[in-house]
């Protein structure tokens, strides 16, 4: 059984502080590391070393990213260029230069936001000049106070427009159409300024909405459009000369600012590990989770980077603190899709069964007896090839799924849906269904079984015996399926109900009631109720789950039967229209029914298998790495 942690180790390294910075980059470096916090060196060592020096590398960042953002991306660093400890004297002189960067370049990243809200500005004056783009007149008179003439533009519902002039018309209003077509039309309104109120009445009827004049808009429209786009020419023209200064600071200083880069990134595994290192005068320690395969790198690496005497102290993890232990992911080769599968569900805690090999190989086995064809097997093997720069680590899952097709399809004797070119291995399920669904059930109550003995083991191993024995999926209430299906099995094949199957119902049923009833503190009205529903909830939960691996068999049938319909259609047509309705029915068959059974065979693995055994709420490994660690880049 892989039990996921069982190789991580609890490491406390004992040092001098100023062998520090070099330690927590040595193990940067490895990227194998994971710092614990907790504080339990604290009473001899009550100090946490670097809060000036984290207080400062953080105001380093802030300047270095605004630099950054304002100058574009900086190249990557070059790989063989090695990372150096930064010491403080180094830091206060990068900080103080990133300052005076930023001192330099900050004028000019005031000017280019200043540029970028007249921009903004610009453009809005622009999309409201379209309002007024087919009037020939000067836009201010729209805005001016007159004595006696009020005028008003907008836009109103086409629908209501004929109406709307036929009531102005009688109130000594002039109406004229300014643009707009389909549904709303722009209209100016002009009239009289003492018939305003009867004006605004009118005009409300009809739904007019007001278009509003910027007052910068002073002239015609064809006049104002010039100036518009004159003054996007000047902006435009001062937007480049900036960017060609930062352009030309950067070239000059491109050098120190990589060299910044590197130096920061260098010191932040020791800014990362906060409460994970501890000090006292001269003497430092920090503790952390490390895999026991890098133990003897970690030490040879110290014995080499340190010039300082240290002591390096590695256990097993106790178990009160087994819960936090951080549990390293499988993600390689054909594993790595199904371990990614896993986390969308959760990290495994440390001791528990690491369900990803399990988990890859009934995911196979599931997909190829509900969707057995060795052609469409290969088509997806095909399609997980050509897309494999998409599909990356999942062309594994492509692959794997297509290759359990195929051999299936080779044990339903099935290609493209013929099921005469070979000879079965096993059966064509077709040729007899209650088998098929005989063996999807036995598949889901073996399933079933090994779900509850996992479910039985995970909870041994966290000191859960009352769990083990008597809570869902533990070992009396697996016993107790097993032989009410025993027995049930039994009965159908004519041999009565066995004696051993019913002492074992009796026995079982009255250890889950007594557990039940010794586990409520409810009423004793109630608590007869719930027992009886908790323990009859035990017993569901089991049949139902059963019944649920039904659809195994459901879809290989269904296979079967899109194929038989995709054949039946191609034979009622002429000889091209056969053959593209049998091109087409089999890719409708492999694309359709591919993500369907692909989603149940995820459903039977989640809600059937992992809500069983898996809790997934343990604590993903993120060791110190390098760049990784960085602000902007990585959590850090």
């Amino acid at each position: 059984m892989i039990l996921a942690g069982q190789d991580m180790r609890h490491m406390t390294i004992k040092l001098m502080r100023e062998d520090l910075p070099r330690a927590s980059l040595l193990l940067a470096e490895l990227a194998a590391f994971a710092p614990d916090e907790r504080p339990l060196l604290e009473a001899e060592l009550p100090e946490i070393p670097g809060t000036s020096f984290r207080s400062r590398i953080r105001r380093a960042w802030g300047h270095f990213d605004r630099l950054v953002a304002l100058l574009g991306e900086l190249p990557a660093k070059d790989p063989e260029t090695p990372f150096l400890v930064l010491r403080r004297e180094q830091l206060i002189e990068i900080d103080q230069w990133l300052a005076e960067a930023w001192k330099q370049c900050a004028p000019c990243d005031e000017a280019l936001h200043r540029i970028e809200e007249e921009f903004g500005e610009l453009h809005n004056l622009e999309r409201s000049l379209e309002d007024f783009a087919d009037l020939d007149i000067d836009l201010s008179r729209l805005q001016a106070q007159h004595a006696h003439l009020d005028m008003r533009i907008g836009s109103v519902p086409s629908e209501n427009e004929p109406r709307l002039r036929d009531v102005l018309a009688l109130s000594n209003h002039l109406i004229l159409n300014v643009a707009g077509d389909g549904d709303t039309l722009r209209i100016l309104v002009a009239g009289r300024r003492e018939d305003a109120s009867i004006l605004d009445s009118v005009l409300h009827a009809a739904a007019f909405q007001p278009l509003s004049i910027p007052e910068s808009f002073d002239d015609n429209p064809s006049a104002l459009r010039a100036e518009l786009a004159a003054r996007r020419e000047k902006l435009s023209q001062e937007c480049a000369q900036l960017r060609g200064q930062l352009a030309n600071w950067t070239t000059t200083n491109r050098r120190q600012l990589l060299r910044a880069r590197q130096m920061l990134e260098a010191a932040e595994p020791y800014v990362s590990l906060r409460g994970a290192a501890r000090s006292r005068g001269p003497l430092a320690a920090l503790q952390g989770w490390v895999p026991a395969a890098y133990l003897g790198r970690v030490e040879a690496g110290l014995r080499e980077s340190l010039s300082l005497p240290f002591l390096l102290e590695a256990r097993r993890p106790r178990s009160d603190e087994r819960h936090l232990v951080p549990v390293p992911v499988r993600q390689r080769g054909l594993l790595r899709p199904f371990a990614m599968l896993v986390q969308q569900y959760g990290v495994p805690r440390f001791g528990e069964f690491d369900p990803t090999i399990l988990f890859a190989i009934t995911f196979a086995g599931m997909f190829g007896m509900m969707f057995g064809d060795i052609g469409h097997g290969a088509v997806i093997i095909a399609t997980g090839l050509v897309l494999r720069r998409r599909l990356r680590a999942f062309t594994y899952l492509f692959v794997l799924a297509g290759a359990s097709a195929m051999l299936f399809g080779w044990l339903y004797g099935s290609i493209f849906g013929v099921e005469h070119w070979i000879d079965p291995l096993w059966i064509a399920p077709m040729t007899d269904p209650i088998y098929m669904l005989t063996v999807a059930l036995a598949w889901g109550v073996a399933f079933l079984t090994l779900g509850s003995a996992i479910a039985i083991t995970n909870r041994l191993q966290y000191g859960d015996q009352a769990g083990a024995l008597f809570g869902p999926g533990g070992l009396f209430s697996l016993i107790l399926y097993l032989a009410l299906l025993g027995g049930l099995v039994n009965l159908v094949q004519g041999d009565g109900f066995p004696l051993v199957a019913k002492v074992l119902l009796l026995v079982t049923l009255l250890l889950l009631i007594g557990y039940q009833w010794r586990s409520s503190d409810a009423p004793y009205g109630e608590r007869i109720f719930t027992t009886l529903i908790e323990t009859f909830e035990i017993v569901n939960n089991y049949i139902a789950s059963s019944l649920s691996f039904l659809r195994v068999a459901a879809f290989s049938l269904n296979h079967v039967a899109l194929s038989l319909a995709v054949f039946t259609l191609a034979n009622s047509m002429d000889t091209i229209g056969h053959w593209i309705t049998l091109v087409l029915g089999n890719i409708f068959v492999i694309v359709l029914e591919g993500i369907i059974v692909a989603i149940q065979t995820l459903r039977l693995e989640y809600y059937e298998g992992f809500v069983r055994f898996f809790s997934g709420n343990g604590r993903a490994y993120r060791p110190l790495r390098l760049h990784a660690c960085a602000p902007g880049t990585a959590d850090t």
